[in-house]
């Protein structure tokens, strides 16, 4: 694989220009070689100029992409809805119903599942009902064991015992602490 060629980096007035390396982009109707260079300014903007065979036969500028304007919102009260005309109600009377027997079997398919799973649901219920206050007082047990320790572990950190003190010891020559 070719390696890519670099920018040419050109300083003028306004900043540091780069010159894209020359691209080969393809053949025209006529068989000429079109080739394109790009120039991009410090400003944002660019300019490809094209080329056929070493003779230029077009120009396109690019201008820096304008930075779209936020518009405020109006603090205004939110906009009611005109009030609409009563219409008149269309009458309609749609046409009865028949089900052929393959559909009266889906109904009554459907209809057993959803009395089963009512039933289902109404077991579940009446074995729940006494189980409620059982697990508030557990709960409630549980946090007064967790403060009552917690109370006891702050407390251990919070006094303080009595401040060490060190003393030389005379047969060793070493410090000693006593508290």
């Amino acid at each position: 694989m070719a390696k890519r060629k670099k920018d040419i980096k050109v300083k003028n007035s306004d900043g540091i220009t780069r010159v894209k390396p020359v691209r080969n982009v393809g053949t025209d109707e006529d068989g000429r070689k079109i080739q394109n260079i790009a120039i991009k300014r410090s400003d944002g903007s660019t300019t490809t100029t094209r080329y056929a065979d070493g003779q230029e036969i077009g120009q396109t500028y690019q201008p820096k992409k304008m930075r779209k304007k936020r518009v405020k919102k109006l603090k205004v009260n939110k906009r009611l809805p005109r009030k609409l005309k009563t219409v008149k109600a269309p009458t309609y009377t749609s046409p009865e119903v028949t089900l052929d027997d393959d559909a009266k079997q889906q109904v009554a398919k459907k209809q057993e599942v959803k009395k089963k799973k009512e039933e289902r649901d109404a077991r579940i219920e009446a074995r729940k009902k006494g189980k409620g206050k059982r697990k508030v007082r557990r709960i409630k047990r549980k946090v007064v064991d967790a403060v009552k320790t917690t109370t006891r572990k702050v407390k251990r950190k919070l006094t303080r015992g009595p401040k060490a003190r060190k003393v030389k010891n005379l047969v060793s020559g070493g410090t000693n602490l006593l508290r």
